[in-house]
C-alpha cells in the first residue's frame, strides 16, 4: 500500500462516524480529473439518483421519507441518507435545507458535502454537477460570511479539484487559498492545502516550508507529519519518511491508525 492509500485509509477513519467516507482534507490522494476516460456528454439529474434510491427503500423506511419531504424536514433527511450511507441522497438534503435556512454554515456545509461525492464518487457528468453545486455553495456561503477565512478555502480547494471539469484555470483557486494566507499567515487550513497542491506540482521546498510552519504553529497537528512522510517518500528520503511517521504515531492513540502505519513503516525500511 503507497503512502497516499495510507493516509486516504487514515483520515478516512478519523470521520467515519460523520460523513462514512474520506473528509474533506486535499491529503486523500485522488487519480488526477484530466486521467478519465472521455464519456460521450450525458445531462445529470440528481433526482434521477434520489429516485432510484427511494425505489429501493421498503415500505416503511419510504413512508418515513415521503413525511419527512412534506414536512421539509431537511435534517431529518439528511441524517436518514447518511445512515444508508448515500452520499448522494444527504447531499442533495443538505442542499435543500441550505436553501431553506440561508445561513453560510448550511451553504458550507451543502458545498463540503457536494465536494466529497465529486472528488471521490460518480462518472464524469455526476462531477461535473457536483463540482459546480458546490462552488456555488461556497460562493453563497462566502457572500455571507466574507470574515471566514476557512470557507475561503474550502472554495478555493472546490476550484482547484474541479477546474478540468468546470474548464476553468486551477490558478484561480490557487489565487484565493494565497490570499487567504496573505490576509492571515497563520490560518493552517490554507497552509496544508497550499504544501498539498505544492507537493502536486513538484514544488518540494514550499511544500516543506508550510508544514514545517504549521507544526510551527500547532505541534499537535498531527495530519502534518502525514503530508511531510509523502513528501519525504517522493525525494527517497525514506529515512525521513519514516521519521515523520514515528512522529505522527506519537500523536495519536487510535490503534488503526497506528496498525496502517506501523505496516507502511515496514515496506519503507526495505528501501534503507
Amino acid at each position: 500500500m503507497k503512502l497516499p492509500q495510507i493516509i486516504l485509509t487514515l483520515v478516512a477513519i478519523a470521520v467515519a462516524a460523520i460523513l462514512y467516507f474520506t473528509p474533506i482534507s486535499p491529503i486523500a490522494e485522488k487519480a488526477e480529473a484530466d486521467s478519465a476516460e472521455t464519456s460521450p456528454a450525458v445531462t445529470y439529474v440528481i433526482m434521477d439518483d434520489i429516485t432510484e434510491i427511494k425505489n429501493e427503500l421498503d415500505s416503511a423506511a419510504l413512508a418515513d421519507v415521503n413525511r419527512w419531504e412534506t414536512q421539509k424536514a431537511n435534517d431529518s433527511l439528511v441524517v436518514f441518507y447518511d445512515m444508508l450511507r448515500k452520499p448522494v441522497g444527504a447531499a442533495f438534503y443538505a442542499l435543500k435545507k441550505a436553501e431553506a435556512e440561508g445561513t453560510a454554515e448550511a451553504w458550507t456545509e451543502a458545498g463540503e458535502r457536494f465536494l466529497l461525492n465529486a472528488k471521490y464518487l460518480g462518472d464524469q457528468p455526476r462531477k461535473t454537477s457536483w463540482y459546480a453545486q458546490s462552488r456555488e455553495a461556497f460562493e453563497k456561503a462566502v457572500e455571507l460570511a466574507p470574515e471566514d477565512l476557512d470557507v475561503k478555502v474550502d472554495l478555493g480547494v472546490c476550484m482547484i479539484e474541479g477546474a478540468s471539469f468546470l474548464g476553468t484555470p486551477p490558478m484561480e483557486g490557487i489565487g484565493i487559498l494565497k490570499n487567504v494566507e496573505q490576509q492571515d499567515p497563520n490560518n493552517i487550513k490554507a497552509l496544508i492545502n497550499l504544501g498539498y497542491f505544492a507537493i502536486r506540482s513538484g514544488q518540494f521546498d514550499k511544500a516543506e516550508e508550510r508544514f514545517v510552519k504549521v507544526l510551527s504553529i500547532d505541534k499537535q497537528f498531527a495530519d502534518a507529519y502525514l503530508y511531510l512522510a509523502d513528501l519525504h517518500e517522493r525525494q527517497k528520503l525514506f529515512a525521513k519518511a519514516i521519521e515523520d511517521l514515528e512522529n505522527y504515531k506519537s500523536l495519536t492513540e487510535d490503534p488503526q491508525r497506528i496498525k496502517e502505519v506501523d505496516n507502511y513503516i515496514q515496506e519503507l525500511s526495505k528501501n534503507i
